[in-house]
């Protein structure tokens, strides 16, 4: 069997100087996950602003902030769907990823954006593991959100990253394994047993909803509304 071929390549410059060309990179699904949750905006970023040691990306009803100092390496890399997609892969000092973002109009765009940057070929990445089925994970507040029809934010917080989305849920429904809620600007796709519970608490005059897993843990996800729009 033959090694696959590789088209991933490490971009060996400070962070702020890739993340800062985000916006020229036109539509993009910038993903962040969570234990075992996957938040995705979808959509161009209209700005990428350098604020207390964050590198901050917004588009509208979309923010993520990138720590810089957690930030070890940055990459390129691309996947064939029915077109060529390319990403940029946001990597810890652990090789763990903090963030992905995956160009939506093609590679032409993507490298125009990125011209300039010297890159340095890695070895393929290995392919990721498939994870097993379990129960349908807990949607309450998610379909209460949806039933109530009011704006929501949904936030995947990790080391490095917090990433959020606020918007009005319309889809929410249990297929192949997955939780999801489909938006035009926005993924959320939750493993089958991922969540068991979600912990509320009241912060701010808005109820926080808390997902937990099954050992007790938050897993880093969260659905923030306003005080009372979700109860019944």
């Amino acid at each position: 069997m033959t090694d696959p071929v590789s088209h991933r390549q490490a971009l060996a410059v400070e962070p702020f100087a890739v993340l800062s060309r985000v916006p020229a990179i036109g539509n993009l699904i910038l993903g962040v996950r969570a234990d075992g949750a996957l938040l995705e905006g979808i959509g161009a970023i209209e700005t990428a602003t350098l604020e207390d040691g964050f590198a901050v990306l917004r588009g509208p009803g979309r923010e993520t902030r990138l720590e810089l100092a957690a930030i070890a390496q940055i990459v390129t890399d691309q996947m064939v769907m029915k077109n060529v997609l390319p990403f940029l892969e946001i990597l810890d000092s652990q090789g763990n990823t903090i963030a992905k973002l995956t160009a939506l109009d093609g590679l032409e765009g993507f490298d125009a954006a990125l011209d300039g940057l010297a890159r340095t070929p890695l070895d393929a990445a290995p392919a990721a593991a498939r994870p097993g089925p379990g129960d349908e994970p807990a949607d309450g507040p998610l379909k209460a959100a949806e039933a109530a029809g009011k704006p929501v934010t949904l936030q995947a917080v990790k080391t490095g990253v917090v990433h959020r989305w606020t918007g009005t849920l319309t889809s929410v429904s249990f297929s192949h394994g997955f939780l999801n809620a489909m938006q035009p600007d926005m993924h959320l796709h939750i493993r089958a047993g991922a969540i068991t519970a979600w912990n509320r608490e009241s912060v701010d005059g808005s109820d926080v909803f808390s997902a937990i897993d099954g050992a007790g843990k938050a897993i880093g996800l969260t659905l923030t509304a306003e005080a009372g729009a979700l109860a019944g």
